[in-house]
């Protein structure tokens, strides 16, 4: 998806700084700076073209504007002081490969993103995929199923783009619609190389997007876990974005 074209300048001031600009999840939102990373997670619908672009400027309508979704869970909070350490990334993901929420029926294929010099961590192809980020370019962050911290990302909502496979008109509610009710507790399962990986939720939490510690969020750890991020709060119908991203973290199952 495209981005807000005021959003430049920010990444212009951290290289004449000397700072590496950090991961980006590009969407329909500006990029905005929090310490040395640089952020704009935005995984909803709202004045987008056929093809999941931003049209800057557009006003949302009944068929592309974001949907909104309930009041932001807080259900345990990211440990933020956790141990970290460095992990191999995934270079690939399978045909087979998919992420399994049973309690809300999720059964999504993934999809790979890898995460470039340039920060960017792309989108999402639709409303039905979940990303998996390879941030092999940056050293410390990231990881694979069963080491490091993997990370994730869907959709909330669809946009201007259909849902369940093309048999739901939008807008309409995507993916990872029921993110927010997950519970500390609640089974994730990893389907990767034919192998099956379960992993139990350890915090469910609203982020700021203006101010929330992402550096930290898709850091390696210690401890194998999955980090999925989707959008959640109140959809600003002028701005087209979202007040938080729902940030889930799940540790593997003994």
């Amino acid at each position: 998806m495209a981005q807000d074209n005021h959003s430049g300048g920010g990444l212009l001031d951290s290289i004449k700084s000397g700072r590496a600009p950090l991961p980006v999840i590009g969407g329909l939102a500006a990029l905005v700076v929090i310490g040395i990373i640089f952020v704009a997670v935005a995984l909803g619908g709202g004045g987008g073209d056929g093809n999941g672009n931003t049209a800057v400027g557009a006003t949302p309508t009944a068929s592309s504007g974001g949907l909104q979704t309930s009041e932001p869970t807080v259900e345990a909070t990211i440990d933020l002081a956790r141990p970290t350490t460095a992990a191999e990334n995934l270079t690939s993901v399978g045909s087979g490969d998919r992420l399994v929420i049973a309690k809300f029926g999720v059964n999504a294929p993934l999809t790979y993103r890898s995460v470039g010099l340039d920060g960017v961590m792309p989108n999402p192809e639709g409303s039905d995929d979940i990303a998996y980020y390879d941030f092999s370019a940056w050293p410390g962050k990231g990881g694979r199923p069963g080491a490091g911290n993997a990370v994730y990302a869907g959709h909330v909502d669809s946009g201007a783009k259909p849902c369940k496979n093309g048999t739901v008109p939008p807008p309409c509610q995507a993916v990872l619609w029921d993110l927010n009710n997950l519970r500390v507790g609640d089974e994730i399962q990893m389907v990767v190389g034919g192998q099956t990986l379960t992993y139990a939720v350890k915090s469910n939490q609203p982020v700021s997007a203006t101010s929330g510690p992402w550096d930290q969020i898709v850091s390696s750890t210690q401890t194998p876990t999955i980090t999925i991020i989707t959008c959640g709060g109140d959809f600003n119908r002028e701005t087209r974005e979202y007040t938080n991203r729902q940030v889930v973290v799940a540790e593997l199952k003994a």
